[in-house]
């Protein structure tokens, strides 16, 4: 036993003298931000030492990099468990750092099937005997599959479309490979997760189809859908399956009121409540019934006999009076109104509390009144994202809030106003002069818990006067090499009239390729990399969004700024009242990591040497327009009742010039003063990112302007996003300054700075000593120090792109734009 022992001590002193020599190996670790979960059941390793180039990821399902000490040529040995019972020796060498080390065999291996597999590493030097080891586990063969789908309704058949489902959930399912998967699309979109991969079939849930009344006519589209893919686009059109019957009146009713003693029933001592907004979805369509001063309320639709219809109360309207939005549900039979019977009634008893249990509401409908009768009629366009004052009565007028309509026309505050009972609500008049409308009345008096009206003379509705169209682009997830990103291009018309034939046209960046299948608008035509259509629309409001998938190639330069930009032009005799929101735009910083929680702001670009370059500069001595883009997404693992976003504006800016383009949801925007805005999503229900990926995502845009005599002036802005009663999320902050764009070079009598653009260094001529300062787009200090009179600063350690140049001369501060070349 001694004689062992000793042996093997010697073993160990041997080893160990002989791992100070070489590259003595010290750990090895996968490259960050491998992705360990792939659709395919294939793989491949690439082994490097001490650091891989950012695109090894691009080559190789796992690289691996090898650190260690005293760099020299050396050979290695690798051995691989797979995890699924095989395994295998590779033998390679390098001599260089940073360069993947050729293996022999190729280190690559094919799973028997989908699973998770643990994959382990052994690495040793032949030089000195070193070594090191490291394991992953890899989820093989869950893929995703999303599909785009529009589902229309050509009920008796005769080639004729009827309607299209939108906001209606559709069960689909998919079958192939052994397997059946379902889910429910919402907004025509639905994305599979975790299916094995292969070739898949798409039909409709059966059982929804025969609750509903309909057959599958066709579906348009492959015949067969690939998991794994990339986006797949098919229309599916329905029959009605009574035997191609035709769509006839269907009739019901019902009343809201606060049910006192929980009994269900309205008796004398219940109050009813009058306009509240009844959402009728009977699966062809929708629409939106109101309750009278009685509480009651009645609907006509055209939809199938015996078909489901489901009733529901405006989900931001309960949540704006307290009450909970989930519950306010029920679902009915369709029922002619000729057939002799009493239609199904559909009524909601709430429980309002004592005093109704909940602080005053003030609430209202603003809408553009065609027949002058002061009632929102059907028909009649709401206006959204109009800013309505609300003053508390005299002689507490100076206690006032400013809300904003939703998509609806309906604005409400609840809250204290100067103990109130009733409130004088009226129309900003800046956004009246600014469409050319005017207001029916002056001021009008909202009693505490009941609703208004404010009608608006808008030139006398649809087909005169003018209309509002607007586009935007919004980003979708990250941007990076070799991946697919989709963008959302979003266009509508905000009214009062209907925009006849229009022109919307789509740009995007040179170098990447646009997947005309993701296109679900047709009638589109491309030429280079704009994709333009020419449509008609006769409709006074709407809005539309077509999320398309771009291919984004390898080999590009990271951080390089791609634009999407968007146009909307009415082609025929209708002025456009607003052209300022006919132009949308989105910058995306290739590589750029992704935060579901941010705030962005579109950055003024401009050409140089045929690049494009994003800025934070704005033009000195001018009022500039900033668009802001909040995004926000639940990540929670359960949905998200209420979203609010707290979002406090730069006293640099004009608070009074907000304008409201663009939101994902129906939202409700509150200026609580001091330039604190709340964005208020009451009732959205926002899915987790774990149950419904795309539809836990929410986003809006405005815009407004700064203030006069800017020079110099930095905007920051920064959002606190609040999911239900969580702790706020605070996002990025946004960064602007204001710079003279004249004699850039030439920043004041005797300061000279050149070249601009600058290599290697850049001369500044100042005739006195300075400080200098060179910040990002972000406004981040990136370099900064002190020089004489007639000095140079090296710019060799910044990288090509555009910055800020601060100078500070005897006491005076300069900025000026710097481009390194």
């Amino acid at each position: 036993m001694k004689k062992i022992v000793t042996l093997c001590f010697l073993t160990v002193l041997s080893l160990s003298a002989f791992a100070q020599s070489g590259y003595v190996l010290t750990g090895l670790n996968l490259m960050p931000n491998t992705v360990t979960t792939r659709c395919d059941t294939a793989i491949n390793l690439g082994f490097y030492a001490q650091s891989a180039p950012n695109n090894a990821q691009s080559s190789y399902t796992l690289p691996w990099i090898m650190t260690g000490n005293n760099f020299t040529a050396s050979q290695f040995q690798f051995i691989v468990n797979w995890g699924d019972g095989a395994s295998n020796t590779f033998n390679g060498g390098v001599s260089n750092t940073g360069v993947v080390i050729p293996v022999q065999p190729t280190p690559q291996h094919t799973y028997p099937g989908p699973g998770n597999y643990t994959v382990t590493v052994n690495i040793m030097n032949f030089n000195n005997q070193t070594w090191v080891s490291d394991s992953v586990v890899l989820t093989l063969g869950s893929c995703q599959l999303p599909i785009y789908s529009l589902v229309q309704v050509d009920c008796n058949n005769d080639g004729t479309v009827d309607s299209s489902l939108n906001n209606v959930p559709v069960p689909l399912v998919i079958s192939g490979s052994g397997q059946t998967y379902t889910g429910i699309m919402v907004n025509n979109f639905y994305q599979f997760t975790g299916i094995e991969p292969g070739l898949y079939t798409l039909g409709i849930d059966p059982a929804w189809l025969a609750a509903n009344n309909y057959v599958i006519d066709n579906i348009q589209g492959p015949p067969a859908l690939t998991a794994g893919g990339g986006a797949q686009t098919v229309v599916i059109t329905l029959n009605c399956g009574n035997g191609g019957g035709n769509l006839s009146p269907m009739c019901l009713n019902g009343q809201i009121f606060c049910d006192q003693n929980n009994d269900g029933q309205f008796n004398g001592n219940d109050t009813p409540i009058s306009n509240a907004p009844v959402v009728i979805n009977y699966g062809s369509g929708s629409m939106i019934a109101y309750t009278n001063l009685q509480g009651n309320y009645s609907a006509t639709y055209n939809a199938v006999q015996n078909a489901l219809t489901t009733v529901s109360l405006n989900g931001n309207w309960l949540s704006q009076h307290g009450f909970p939005a989930n519950l306010m549900m029920d679902t009915v039979m369709n029922m002619p109104c000729n057939a002799g019977a009493v239609p199904p009634n559909v009524s909601f008893p709430l429980n309002c509390g004592a005093n109704n249990g909940n602080p005053n509401c003030y609430s209202g409908y603003l809408f553009c009144d065609a027949n002058n009768n002061g009632v929102m009629d059907a028909g009649e366009l709401a206006l959204s994202n109009a800013p309505v004052t609300l003053t508390a009565t005299p002689p507490n007028n100076i206690n006032s809030i400013v809300v904003f309509t939703d998509s609806t026309g309906y604005f409400t505050y609840c809250g204290p106003l100067a103990n109130a009972n009733f409130v004088l609500a009226t129309v900003n008049q800046n956004y009246l002069s600014y469409l050319g409308y005017t207001a029916n009345f002056g001021v009008v008096t909202i009693p505490a818990n009941q609703t208004g009206n404010l009608p608006i003379n808008c030139g006398g509705g649809a087909g005169n006067g003018c209309a509002d169209l607007w586009t935007t682009v919004t980003p979708w997830i990250g941007y990076y090499q070799n991946t697919t990103a989709s963008i959302k291009l979003n266009w509508g018309n905000y009214g009062p009239s209907s925009s006849g034939t229009y022109t919307l046209t789509f740009t995007f960046p040179a170098g990447v390729t646009v997947n005309t299948a993701s296109i679900n608008t047709p009638g589109y035509t491309l030429a280079g990399n704009t994709i333009t259509w020419n449509l008609p629309n006769a409709w006074s409001g709407y809005n539309t969004t077509d999320i398309i998938t771009f291919n984004i190639p390898g080999g590009l330069l990271n951080g390089a700024n791609h634009y999407f930009t968007s146009t909307i032009t009415p082609t025929g005799n209708v002025q456009d009242c607003n052209p300022q929101n006919n132009n949308g735009a989105l910058l995306q910083v290739l590589g750029n990591a992704y935060d579901p929680n941010d705030k962005n702001v579109l950055k003024p670009a401009f050409y140089h040497n045929n690049n494009l370059f994003a800025t934070d500069e704005i033009e000195s001595g001018v009022q500039d327009v900033l668009t802001y883009t909040i995004r926000f997404q639940n990540t929670g693992n359960a949905p998200a009742q209420n979203v609010v976003v707290v979002d406090t504006l730069d006293a640099d800016l004009d608070w009074t010039s907000l304008n409201v383009i663009y939101s994902s949801h129906d939202m409700q925007v509150v200026n609580m003063g001091n330039g604190i805005l709340h964005f208020e999503f009451n009732g959205i229900w926002l899915p987790d990112s774990t149950t419904n990926e795309p539809e836990s995502h929410g986003e809006f845009m405005y815009r407004i302007q700064e203030n006069s005599n800017n020079d110099n002036a930095e905007i920051t802005n920064t959002a606190h996003i609040f999911f239900d009663w969580n702790p706020a999320i605070v996002t990025n902050t946004t960064y602007n300054v204001n710079i003279a764009t004249e004699g850039v070079d030439e920043l004041s009598q005797g300061i000279k700075v050149y070249p601009n653009p600058a290599s290697n260094l850049l001369n500044v001529d100042a005739k006195e000593a300075f400080e200098y300062e060179i910040l990002d787009l972000n406004g981040r200090s990136i370099q900064k120090g002190t020089d004489g009179s007639t000095g140079q600063i090296s710019l060799e350690n910044i990288s090509a792109g555009t910055y800020v140049l601060r100078l500070n001369v005897g006491g005076t501060s300069y900025m000026s734009k710097l481009i390194k070349r």
